[in-house]
C-alpha cells in the first residue's frame, strides 16, 4: 500500500459504505472513486493521505458535512464532491493549513447551505494570478513509470455542456457551487481570483446585487449566476471581460436600471442598423458604457430573466 500512488475505481457499480480505515502509511497522489453507488461518510482517516493532489468522490451517495480534515492535504489541486448528499456550510474554522494549490473545486448538486465561504475563497492562491506563485507545481497530471502511463481525468460543466477533461491543463481553474442551497450576497473575495476560468453559482438562493469587482476576473470564460435572487443593475465592469464566452444571468429576481438590454422577454425591440449592428429601440439609452454592455450581451446571446 505504501508504494500505491494512484487508486482509480471510477465508474463501476461499487456500493456499500466508503471504506473508513485508511492506513497511516498512505502515499496516494490520486484518488478517484467517482460514479459509483458508495454511501456513508468521507472517512476522517483519509487525512492521512497528505500527498493527495487529485480527489474525486463525485456522483455517489455520500452524506455528511464538508470535509474539513482535507485541509491536511496541502498539495491538493483538484477536489470534486459533486452530486452527493453533503450538507451544512462550506468551509472550516481558520487553520494554518490552506489549499493554496487548489485550482478545481466542484461541490455542485449537494445540499450545502449558508453563505459563500469567504475565508476558503481567500486561501485559493492558485486562482489569484500571483506572479510570485508557481502555477505549475501540480504535477499530478501525468505519471510515467517505465512503460506505464496514466493521466488524471474528470468531467466538468463548461459553458452549459458536460465535458470529459481527458488531459487537465495545469492552468485550468474552476469553481462550481451550483445546485445547492447557498444564500446571501456574492462575496467580494471572488474578485481576487483573477486566474479563474469558470465560475458557476447557479441554482442557489444567492441574493443582492452583482458586485462590480467581478469585473476583475480577466481570465474568466464562463460565468453562470442564473436561477438565484439577484437584483439591481448589471455592472458595466463585466463588459471588460474580454475572454468571456458564456454569461448566464437568467431567471433572477430583477435587473432594473439596465437601459441597454433589449429582446423579446423585455418587451423592448432591438433594431438592426445599416452597418449590421444592433441598436436599442424604444428610446434606448445613449451612454457609451451602456452601449458597450449591450453590444457584449448581443455577442454572447444571453437573456436576463425576471
Amino acid at each position: 500500500m505504501e508504494s500505491l500512488k494512484v487508486l482509480n475505481l471510477r465508474n463501476n457499480q461499487l456500493n456499500g459504505d466508503f471504506p473508513q480505515n485508511i492506513p497511516r502509511t498512505c502515499n496516494l497522489r490520486t484518488l478517484d472513486m467517482s460514479e459509483n453507488l458508495l454511501q456513508g461518510q468521507i472517512p476522517l482517516s483519509l487525512a492521512s493521505c497528505t500527498a493527495l493532489e487529485f480527489v474525486n468522490i463525485g456522483d455517489n451517495q455520500i452524506h455528511g458535512t464538508f470535509p474539513c480534515h482535507f485541509t491536511a492535504m496541502s498539495n491538493l489541486c483538484v477536489l470534486v464532491l459533486r452530486s452527493n448528499k453533503l450538507y451544512e456550510e462550506i468551509g472550516c474554522l481558520p487553520s494554518h493549513n490552506t489549499w493554496q494549490m487548489l485550482q478545481i473545486i466542484d461541490l455542485s448538486s449537494n445540499g450545502f447551505g449558508g453563505t459563500l465561504p469567504a475565508s476558503l475563497l481567500a486561501s485559493l492562491e492558485a486562482m489569484k494570478a500571483n506572479k510570485d506563485f508557481d502555477h505549475l507545481q501540480c504535477q499530478f497530471l501525468d505519471y510515467y513509470h517505465y512503460e506505464h502511463h496514466y493521466e488524471d481525468t474528470m468531467s466538468a460543466t463548461l459553458k452549459d455542456l458536460r465535458l470529459e477533461l481527458i488531459k487537465i491543463l495545469t492552468i485550468f481553474t474552476l469553481i462550481d457551487f451550483s445546485s445547492n442551497r447557498l444564500e446571501g450576497p456574492i462575496s467580494n473575495t471572488l474578485g481576487d481570483l483573477k486566474a479563474l476560468y469558470v465560475l458557476n453559482l447557479s441554482h442557489n438562493a444567492i441574493s443582492g446585487s452583482i458586485p462590480p469587482i467581478l469585473g476583475n476576473l480577466h481570465e474568466i470564460e464562463s460565468l453562470d449566476l442564473s436561477v438565484n435572487y439577484l437584483n439591481g443593475s448589471i455592472p458595466p465592469q463585466l463588459a471588460n471581460l474580454d475572454f468571456l464566452s458564456l454569461l448566464n444571468l437568467s431567471n433572477n429576481y430583477s435587473f432594473e436600471g439596465n437601459l441597454g438590454l433589449c429582446g423579446l422577454m423585455l418587451n423592448k425591440s432591438c433594431s438592426i442598423t445599416t452597418n449590421g449592428t444592433e441598436e436599442v429601440g424604444d428610446n434606448g439609452d445613449d451612454d457609451d458604457s451602456e452601449k458597450k454592455w449591450f453590444y457584449m450581451g448581443i455577442s454572447l446571446g444571453f437573456v436576463v430573466g425576471f
